[in-house]
């Protein structure tokens, strides 16, 4: 979504329709790349914004969108959110990959054009951590700042008396977000916490947040593994999380546990 926005291939009010099937490759339905809305309740979104794309998780939008900001400039705002990129943090950590090319090359796989579609909405090769994902999180809410990930903040003295070292912000990377732009992913992410099976949960809490489920196809496609990624306050972020359940399904189950963690840590 922050790279067609950002790119000029769409503004918060480009309206995209959702006929169930994303044909430009091919007109054979039973081929075509397909929204979960048609495969599970053989409907459409119809015509949406970008906002309203994000709220619904609607797949032929950003296969759409993702075809034509292309997979090297996908690739490009990827790695400055962090997605397949060393996070910083002081511990060991796996980098993984962001799907591409030169990651197919790498993998010992045939990369086709038609393959930007899946890996825009999050699919193909793309392998990210849970710590990637909440620091991108982090970074987008907070208009684009991309800190390291980092778990010492600071070190005192033996009898407490002195602070010998503090840890300093390390920025890695900035992404020049349009506040026009960033409005309507967030209000998307509100809308998600709105609306659907995870509104009661998030009703509850003392401030807004913003979230989005999300469905990691693993083995070849036999099987999912949930994830959730959410931020809180709306108007104001100090905090973002990602929660992974391996073979858990869809993202939506994990709002709940979410929700609780929010709710711990602001009362």
């Amino acid at each position: 979504a922050i790279a067609g926005l950002e790119e000029g291939i769409i503004t918060p009010t480009t309206r995209i329709r959702d006929t169930g099937a994303y044909t430009y490759y091919t007109n054979d339905m039973r081929l075509a790349p397909k929204c979960w809305i048609y495969r599970q309740y053989g409907s459409t979104h119809g015509l949406l914004n970008v906002t309203q794309a994000i709220e619904v998780s609607c797949n032929v939008f950003f296969y759409d969108v993702g075809r034509r900001v292309g997979i090297s400039k996908l690739n490009e705002y990827a790695h400055k959110f962090g997605l397949g990129e060393y996070t910083g943090i002081e511990i060991y950590e796996e980098k993984g990959y962001v799907a591409g090319p030169d990651t197919s090359s790498v993998l010992g796989t045939e990369w086709y054009e038609g393959a930007t579609l899946s890996a825009a909405i999050g699919q193909e090769n793309n392998l990210f951590t849970p710590l990637q994902l909440a620091n991108y999180i982090a970074t987008l809410v907070n208009g684009g700042t991309h800190y390291s990930a980092h778990l010492l903040k600071s070190v005192k003295s033996s009898d407490y008396s002195s602070v010998v070292y503090e840890y300093e912000p390390q920025v890695l990377d900035e992404i020049d977000i349009d506040p026009a732009n960033l409005e309507a992913v967030k209000l998307g992410m509100y809308e998600v916490t709105q609306s659907s099976s995870v509104a009661p949960y998030f009703n509850a809490l003392p401030v807004k947040a913003g979230a989005k489920t999300g469905t990691a196809q693993v083995n070849n496609n036999t099987g999912t593994n949930a994830t959730f990624v959410c931020f809180a306050p709306y108007d104001d972020p100090q905090i973002a999380l990602c929660l992974v359940v391996e073979k858990g399904s869809s993202g939506s189950s994990l709002a709940q546990l979410a929700a609780e963690i929010l709710q711990f840590y602001f009362s």
